[in-house]
């Protein structure tokens, strides 16, 4: 989450959707550190702003990503980079990894990433993508007045998420992130 009194705006930051770019470009203009809960870079924007109730009046902001993609993008990041912290994962195929979310296991329960983007997103103002997050990240700036860039960080290597599914998981992710697909338009990509 990234607060700009002096530029009234808000990012609310959901997880694996290119949020640490867009924080580190953010980040020159957060004024409002106080305001930002320390224990989680991932508040909802509908928390914060019950929390806070004179940031309604901000331009609010997010990122979202497709879904399908964004499990995948977890699972390599976790692999890669979260040993340590989820090593259940570290011989855990892909597959297994769905199985597990589907079977309820309590510690992946907690996750932020687990949670629909809805759920970070509702009440913005502008939800951007992913997957044109150059394009829709010079908007927000435009629209904001702001001089920003943004540079890759954080991103996980993996290749085309739709051979990471059969069709029975294609399905699960389907249902389970049914709000998030509607919402924002996505499909699930043969070709992806």
């Amino acid at each position: 989450m990234i607060i700009s009194h002096a530029h009234r705006f808000v990012f609310a930051h959901v997880p694996k959707t290119g949020g640490i770019a867009m924080r580190a470009a953010l980040e020159p203009f957060a004024d409002a550190d106080a305001d930002v809960l320390r224990e989680t870079t991932h508040e909802t924007l509908p928390a914060l702003v019950a929390r806070k109730p004179e940031l309604s009046g901000y331009f609010k902001f997010a990122f979202v990503r497709n879904p399908w993609e964004r499990l995948v993008s977890f699972y390599a990041y976790a692999r890669r980079y979260l040993a340590g912290t989820l090593p259940q994962l570290q011989e855990t195929s892909f597959a297994g990894m769905i199985r597990l979310i589907d079977s309820g296991a309590a510690w992946l329960e907690p996750l932020h990433v687990l949670r629909p983007q809805s759920d970070y997103a509702r009440g913005a103002d502008f939800i951007g993508r992913f997957e044109r997050m150059g394009d829709d990240f010079s908007r927000i700036c435009a629209r904001l007045g702001l001089s920003a860039a943004l540079s890759r960080r954080n991103a996980s290597e993996h290749g085309a998420y739709a051979t990471y599914y059969n069709d029975w998981s294609r399905g699960f992710v389907a249902a389970r992130y049914a709000e998030d697909i509607h919402e924002f338009g996505y499909a699930f990509e043969a070709n992806s």
